[in-house]
C-alpha cells in the first residue's frame, strides 16, 4: 500500500516512539532520591480526591500509591494497585505522559510476570498515556478477569512474548454466580506484538524482513470458560503479531472498533475449526494492512452471524477474506476486496457487499451435467446471463432453505437467473446452454 509523504511521516514517528520506549529503561533507584515534581503531586491528589488509587512512574517514591519502587513488585506495582482496589472498591488511575525526543523518555511501568487483573464490577482503570511492556519471552501480558458494566483505559501495552498482549478471560463468578465478561468498555492506544513494530524485525529497519517471526496475539476475546458479550472495545492500533485479533469461545455481540491492525500474519480471526459454534454476532470494523507480509491475511472467519465493515491492503492472493469450513451467515462490507477471497465454507451463505462489484471480472463455470445442480459459492449474489438457450426442457432455483422452485419451459438468449450466495441453479437439456455469469451486490 502506498502512503502520502505526510501519512508515513506520521506512522514512522508513531513507530519511533515505540521504539524509544522499548529501548529506554530507567532504574528506580536513580529517581529514589529525586522530589516529586509539583505537578506530579497535584495529580496524585487530585485523582486520590476522585477515590482512585494512583500509580505513578516512580511510585510510592513520587507521591504516587504504587509504581515501580513498590517493595518486591514484578509488575511496576500494577498489581498491588488492583489487588487493592479489589479489596476497597476503589477505582485505579495510571500517570502517564508525553514523549518529547531529547526531553523526556514518556512513562513506561514494565512487567516482569503477567498483569492480572481480577474479577470486578462497576469498576473503572483510567489515566494518561504510558507503556506497560511484558519483558518475558513467553506468557500473556496482561489478562483480565470477569468483568461486569466496567470501563478500562490503557496506553500502550507492548510485549516481547509469543503469548497475548492483552487477554480477556472471565474465569471467576462474580456476585451474581456469572463467569461473564459483559457491558463493559475497553480502550486501548495500542496493542504491540512480539514481532515489534518494524518491518525489518528490528529498531529503524522498515525494509520488510521475509524470514521475521511475528508471534503472538494482540486481543484474544478468549470465552472459553465464561462468556464475553454485550461489550464495546476500542484497540486505535495493532501491530507485529502472528494474529492482531482473536474471538474464541462464547463470545458474541461485541462491538469492536480496530482502526489499525497492521503487520501481522492475521489480522482478524473469529473462532477456531474446534470452537466456532460461540463466536457470533459480532459486529467489527476494522483497517487491515500486511504491509507485505507473506501468507498476510485480513479475516479469517469460522464463526456465524457476525458482521464485518473492513478495508484491506497488501494481503496474499485470495486472503482479504477467508471463510472457513463452520462459517454461515456473515457479512462483509467493504469498499473493494483487491485480493480476493477463499471460499471453504460447508454452506455457502456469507455475503459480501463491496462498492466495486466483480461484474464480469467473476469466473464463469462451466454448464453442468444435464439433471446436476451447481451452487452459487461466491460471496456475492451473480447474475446468470443466458448467451445460448440451448434445449432445456426444464430448470429450478433452490434457496439456501432447500426451497425449490420448478420451471417446466425453456430459456431463452439474454434471460438472467439471479443466484444468491449458497443458492443453487438445476436444468435439464438436451443440449446444453451457454452462459456468462455476473457478480453483483
Amino acid at each position: 500500500m502506498h502512503f502520502p509523504a505526510h501519512l508515513k511521516m506520521a506512522r514512522s514517528a508513531l513507530l519511533l516512539l515505540i521504539t524509544v520506549l522499548f529501548l529506554i529503561e530507567t532504574s528506580p533507584v536513580e529517581a529514589e532520591d529525586a522530589p516529586a515534581p509539583v505537578s506530579m503531586n497535584s495529580t496524585v491528589e487530585r485523582q486520590r480526591q476522585l477515590g482512585f488509587i494512583v500509580v505513578t512512574p516512580q511510585g510510592p517514591h513520587d507521591g504516587g500509591d504504587f509504581g515501580p519502587n513498590t517493595p518486591e513488585t514484578r509488575t511496576s506495582g500494577l498489581q498491588e494497585a488492583f489487588d487493592l482496589a479489589k479489596q476497597t472498591t476503589q477505582d485505579v488511575y495510571i500517570v502517564g505522559g508525553n514523549l518529547t525526543h531529547g526531553e523526556n523518555q514518556g512513562v513506561l511501568y514494565f512487567l516482569d510476570e503477567t498483569l492480572r487483573i481480577p474479577w470486578m464490577q462497576d469498576f473503572r482503570i483510567d489515566g494518561g498515556e504510558y507503556v506497560i511492556h511484558y519483558r518475558p519471552p513467553s506468557g500473556d501480558a496482561v489478562v483480565i478477569d470477569s468483568a461486569m458494566s466496567c470501563n478500562y483505559k490503557f496506553g500502550i501495552i507492548a510485549s516481547n512474548s509469543n503469548g497475548s498482549v492483552l487477554r480477556i478471560q472471565p474465569t471467576t463468578e462474580g456476585p451474581d454466580r456469572f463467569k461473564v465478561f459483559c457491558c463493559t468498555m475497553i480502550q486501548v492506544n495500542a496493542l504491540v506484538g512480539g514481532g515489534g513494530a518494524w518491518m525489518g524485525g528490528e529498531a529503524f529497519n522498515n525494509d520488510l524482513k521475509e524470514d521475521h517471526a511475528w508471534v503472538g496475539t494482540g486481543l484474544w476475546l478468549d470465552g472459553a470458560i465464561g462468556s464475553i458479550n454485550d461489550n464495546k472495545i476500542n484497540i486505535n492500533e495493532v501491530v507485529g503479531c502472528r494474529t492482531s485479533m482473536l474471538l474464541t469461545g462464547k463470545c458474541s455481540n461485541n462491538w469492536i472498533d480496530a482502526p489499525f491492525l497492521h503487520l501481522s500474519e492475521t489480522h482478524l480471526q473469529l473462532g477456531t475449526s474446534e470452537d466456532h459454534n460461540g463466536v457470533s454476532r459480532n459486529r467489527i470494523r476494522a483497517t487491515m494492512d500486511s504491509q507485505g507480509i507473506k501468507n498476510g491475511t485480513g479475516a479469517r472467519v469460522f464463526g456465524s452471524s457476525n458482521i464485518l465493515e473492513i478495508t484491506v491492503a497488501a494481503m496474499s492472493s485470495r486472503r482479504d477474506v477467508v471463510w472457513e469450513e463452520p462459517a454461515r451467515e456473515n457479512l462483509v462490507f467493504a469498499p473493494n476486496l483487491p485480493h480476493g477471497t477463499t471460499n471453504n465454507a460447508a454452506v455457502p451463505t456469507n455475503r459480501v457487499i463491496a462498492a466495486d462489484s466483480a461484474g464480469f471480472r467473476l469466473v464463469t463455470p462451466v454448464v453442468p451435467a444435464s439433471g446436476e445442480s451447481i451452487v452459487n459459492r461466491e460471496s456475492i449474489p451473480v447474475e446468470v446471463m443466458i448467451t445460448a438457450p440451448g434445449e432445456v426442457t426444464k430448470w429450478s432455483l433452490t434457496d439456501t432453505h432447500d426451497e425449490t422452485l420448478p420451471f417446466n419451459v425453456s430459456l431463452h438468449a439474454g434471460q438472467s437467473i439471479r443466484l444468491m450466495p449458497g443458492e443453487s441453479l438445476s436444468m435439464e437439456y438436451t443440449s446444453a446452454p451457454e452462459w456468462r455469469w455476473r457478480g453483483g451486490n
